[in-house]
């Protein structure tokens, strides 16, 4: 699990940049699933290549990773995800917070605002006034949905006063894969 916890942002942004490629069936209506928030004053509404992920990655643990595009773009990067690995079972109605002093979880989440620079992504990192967080509402086989909320910080920076990225109001619905 620590290797998780120092490895996460590459592995989300991996997924993040993964999903790029991966396209829906015409058939299929997914105007019902999103992630929604508000970034700093910005409402904002991904639903573009939307990807919803359960991993067994062995030893009793589960990973959930999430992420979703602002635009179909593909020149435009703008996108959230987060992801979470238990070593529990995953709870409806439970929060779970990045600085819960627990190793029965480790959460992160990421804001891509459209670069390629990944000196400025933000990325949750540990912030005890308002942690990254994730609520799971509803999980079942085949959707999931709940609440998310944090402040991330610059990627690659360590200045406690770097730019940030305040998310609130955060909210998904997505198919699970």
């Amino acid at each position: 699990m620590k290797r998780f916890l120092v490895s996460w942002p590459v592995m989300l942004l991996a997924v993040l940049i993964a999903s790029c490629g991966k396209e829906s069936s015409v058939e299929e209506d997914v105007s019902q699933y999103f992630i929604k928030c508000k970034i700093g004053s910005v409402d904002k509404t991904f639903k573009y290549k939307l990807l919803a992920h359960k991993e067994d990655v062995g030893n009793g643990v589960t990973n959930y990773s999430f992420s979703a595009n602002a635009t179909n773009d593909a020149n435009n990067f703008e996108g959230v995800g987060f992801t979470i690995q238990l070593s529990i079972p995953v709870a409806t109605g439970t929060t779970y917070k990045e600085t819960d002093p627990t190793t029965d979880y480790f959460l992160a989440g990421i804001y891509n605002p459209n670069t390629q620079d990944p000196d400025k992504i933000f990325a949750s990192r540990y912030d005890d006034g308002n942690p990254f967080q994730i609520k799971f509402n509803e999980l079942t086989a085949t959707t999931v949905s709940g609440t998310f909320s944090g402040k991330l910080y610059l990627l690659n920076s360590t200045d406690p006063n770097a730019d940030s990225a305040v998310i609130s109001n955060g909210t998904f619905k997505l198919k699970l894969q």
